[in-house]
């Protein structure tokens, strides 16, 4: 066999470990994924150079979930990095370089940086719609996170009205249970409780966890963060109790499932201290806090959001009982 013959080969098996990969991320597993990826990565490395297409396209998914595995930080880092060589390689218009600006976009705002976040969204939102039209699921899938981000900004209202809309595209485009348009659903409700509807919030989401259990898994992560918003929605509607209950109970499981620096069950703990808090329990809040500081600063940053409310609540107890 030629050496062509052998490269052609090599490429068709990793891209297949790749594909495998992925749906192992997406079943829930982002560390499996990830070990996998990183073998992956290294066999196109070896067999195509370090900027065949397929190489590029390992190295993003290596880098998107040791984001989703526990490492934010690495995925926003890494992911800058292919976007510039995508757009040397590919142009600012190629549909891949659009995807990974999205998911660049997606990391810039999971690690607190909104503006740029928004900027960036809107850039890939212009472009999708342009290369694919206004109703394509990748169009719709940055009209999402936009939204999101949007919202997380500040204009939770604002963020509420474009998600009502991509979600009655998705509904149209995808139907109602597949799972962007879950993820769609999950996002309203929690968008609409930051815009001051808790109650509805809260409504919302216990009528989506059923659902997102039976097509994801009750432990798939998005599963598992229906269960957290719903949870901060029921305190914010009056139950502080139940919240405190609830995420006691999820804290464990998402530590199992995503790990315990993992920024999601960081933000689990962090609103179980939250919640403990308001029933009066400074000592289990003291406790939480305790350990979540400084697994924040190492994980996320001082600046993270889940770290500078984290360290506001820690001199809230202080305040309440100088000997915490």
């Amino acid at each position: 066999m030629s050496s062509a013959g052998l490269t052609d080969d090599a490429e068709k098996a990793l891209e297949s470990r790749l594909h495998n990969a992925v749906l192992i991320g997406e079943g829930g597993d982002a560390r499996g994924a990830l070990y996998l990826l990183r073998s992956t990565l290294n066999g196109c490395c070896e067999h195509l150079g370090n900027e065949h297409l397929l190489t590029l396209q390992a190295r993003e998914k290596v880098a998107h979930w040791a984001g989703e595995a526990g490492d934010p930080l690495f995925a926003l880092e890494e992911t800058e990095l292919i976007l510039k060589a995508r757009r040397r390689i590919q142009g600012n218009d190629h549909p891949k370089t659009l995807y990974t600006g999205h998911t660049l976009a997606y990391w810039l705002g999971e690690m607190g940086h909104l503006d740029r976040a928004v900027a960036l969204c809107r850039e890939v939102l212009a472009g999708r719609a342009k290369v694919f039209g206004n109703r394509h699921p990748e169009t719709l899938y940055t009209q999402h996170r936009l939204a999101c981000w949007i919202a997380e900004a500040g204009d939770a209202a604002a963020g509420a009205a474009m998600l009502r809309d991509v979600l009655k595209n998705r509904e149209d485009v995808l139907g109602d249970e597949h799972p962007h348009t879950l993820a769609t659903r999950h996002e309203l409700a929690r968008r609409l409780g930051e815009a001051g509807d808790s109650l509805a919030a809260a409504t919302m989401l216990r009528n989506l966890l059923p659902v997102r259990e039976r097509v994801l898994g009750a432990e798939h992560p998005h599963t598992l963060t229906t269960r957290h918003e719903l949870a901060r929605r029921l305190g914010e509607a009056g139950d502080s109790l139940a919240a405190a209950t609830m995420l006691r109970d999820l804290l464990p499981i998402r530590e199992r499932v995503q790990g315990p620096t993992h920024h999601r069950s960081l933000n689990t703990r962090k609103e179980l201290a939250l919640w403990l808090m308001r029933v009066g329990d400074y000592d289990q809040a003291s406790k939480h806090l305790n350990e979540l500081l400084p697994l924040c600063s190492k994980m996320l940053g001082p600046s993270h959001p889940i770290t500078k409310e984290a360290v506001e609540m820690f001199e809230e107890v202080g305040a309440r009982d100088p000997s915490h």
